[in-house]
């Protein structure tokens, strides 16, 4: 399974590079601050996707074959739920991923960036509310 406390880690890197996102996008002057953007939107891709890769290769198919029904019920609906997201954010992340990019479509960056950042901090929300104390406990 899984190490619990690398989740977690990861859980509190990516936090990081979406406060730096979002501490950007409130600048008054977009301009000024495209390179931090940038940068961390490339940063917070690496991030998502080796988070992602961690859960879908270790920790979901361990859980799916818990014998704790819960769990594995847990699992298979957060394992659905992340395919959606990971698509979601894969795009967003090849449609803005450069100064030109954003530059090129600046109200869709800015509301892709809102919409993107509220559903990965929902899902590292939800999983460290709801899955990773159930797995502490076993």
């Amino acid at each position: 399974m899984a190490n619990i406390n690398n989740l977690e880690r990861q859980h509190l890197e990516i936090k990081d590079s979406v406060l730096k996102i979002k501490q950007a996008l409130s600048s008054k002057e977009i301009n000024g601050v495209l390179d931090i953007l940038v940068r961390e939107i490339n940063t917070l891709a690496g991030k998502v996707n080796i988070h992602m890769n961690s859960e879908d290769k270790f920790l979901y198919p361990a859980l799916i074959e818990s014998n704790d029904k819960q769990l594995k019920q847990i699992a298979k609906q957060y394992s659905e739920e992340m395919g959606n997201i990971h698509m979601g954010f894969n795009s967003y992340k090849n449609k803005f991923n450069t100064k030109t990019k954003i530059l090129s479509d600046l109200d869709g960056f800015l509301k892709g960036s809102k919409e993107i950042i509220k559903v990965l901090e929902e899902r590292i929300s939800k999983e460290d509310m709801y899955l990773y104390p159930k797995m502490k406990a076993l």
